[in-house]
């Protein structure tokens, strides 16, 4: 029986190369050839810190895992009733047809099943890529693998036949960002949310970060602001959707970070702060940069290790602050940041967003390029379909 290569990673930063059989695929599953698995921060964390908790229900990370939720692939064996359970549009899916696979499966019967759109609550929420264990047959339950395993109950959505690969990797985390401003969007209250036309500023531009900003712009915002440490990712947000950058290792101190922000805003603070960072301790600067009545977006603060101090009286009731945080996306996002990528794609070169490509065999060099700060999308695979 052929074997299937896989990045097993076993403990805190120590990933081995195994070999797993080739799975067969039952009428409610299908088996899918990886072109390329992006790096999230999720992998980065994980890669880091090994077993932990991401904060959905039962969502506890057991090693060894292999790695790997933001995949684009091509379908190499689909059951007969997978093709119609897993197809989002149109016809059946066929054996060939390149996708991109939603990283989580909903159960479809809990409270938030039934009565929340998308999966972000499901009480039975399982994803790929970190809260499946690989010492579970099949054991391919990762995008860094060679091929992947897809479970009943998953949704896989086909890439526009112009889009590249490059892009087409970009999806989960612009699906983020989709879910995310579409709950930010206005609310019926005067200029309450974001609207078209808003100011927007990005804390830390990161993959995550870019993908929001690229979001901004794609809905009409009129200024974006990234704020970043790195100058190469500073550099590529104003190439990719123009906007005007803060540099932390030149603006040192919190208060000149916040000041820059107000007097490019005419004084009033920005309609809608991301934060992307990662670090908790910086809603404290983000809300200080945030207009009265604005929108707080905090999609990567997961860590707990690191104190967060706010004031609940000037940041947050003073300001009537919505403060959204966003743990994942609803999978009908998916499709919908292919049909905007694949729309934009004259304007936007969003697949320069991958910086960099390595096999299997390399994935411990990826995760490690992944958290410098000269890299943008980093993705394991052939990226070949």
């Amino acid at each position: 029986m052929d074997k299937v290569i896989a990045p097993v990673l076993y403990a805190p930063k120590k990933i081995r190369i195994e070999r797993f059989p080739t799975p067969k695929v039952g009428e409610r599953e299908a088996l899918v050839r990886m072109v390329g698995s992006a790096v999230c921060g999720t992998d980065k964390h994980v890669f880091k810190a090994g077993e932990i908790r991401l904060g959905l229900p039962g969502d506890v990370v057991k090693l060894p895992i292999i790695l790997g939720h933001e995949n684009v692939g091509v379908i190499e064996d689909v059951g007969s009733i997978a093709a119609v359970e897993m197809a989002t549009e149109g016809e059946p899916l066929e054996v060939g047809e390149r996708v991109v696979i939603s990283a989580d499966i909903v159960c479809g019967q809990c409270y938030y099943c039934k009565n929340i759109y998308g999966f972000p609550w499901c009480l039975n929420h399982r994803s790929y890529g970190d809260v499946m264990s690989s010492k579970d047959p099949p054991h391919l339950f990762g995008g860094f693998a060679e091929k992947m395993f897809v479970l009943p109950g998953t949704y896989m959505f086909r890439v526009p036949e112009r889009m590249s690969n490059e892009t087409a990797a970009l999806t989960e985390q612009m699906a983020v960002a989709y879910g995310s401003f579409g709950r930010a969007f206005q609310y019926p209250n005067a200029k309450e949310g974001y609207a078209p036309a808003d100011t927007v500023v990005v804390q830390g531009v990161g993959p995550l970060g870019m993908c929001n900003a690229l979001m901004a712009r794609m809905l009409g915002a009129s200024k974006i602001i990234a704020i970043d440490r790195s100058s190469y990712r500073l550099e590529m947000a104003k190439a990719l959707c123009g906007a005007e950058t803060i540099n932390i290792e030149e603006e040192t101190e919190e208060r000149d970070r916040v000041e820059d922000v107000l007097s490019r805003t005419g004084g009033i603070g920005a309609d809608v702060v991301v934060e992307c960072t990662g670090f908790p301790h910086i809603l404290s600067e983000g809300l200080d940069m945030m207009r009265n009545g604005g929108t707080y977006l905090v999609e990567g603060a997961y860590s707990e290790k690191e104190p967060t101090k706010i004031s609940a009286s000037r940041q947050i009731l003073a300001k009537n602050a919505r403060i959204i945080g966003v743990s994942g996306m609803p999978y009908q996002a998916y499709g919908r940041a292919l049909k905007m990528m694949d729309a934009y794609a004259s304007i936007i070169p969003f697949q320069k967003m991958v910086t960099h490509v390595f096999g299997q065999e390399d994935a411990t060099e990826a995760m490690e390029t992944s958290m410098g700060t000269d890299s943008m999308k980093v993705v394991v695979g052939r990226m070949k379909s």
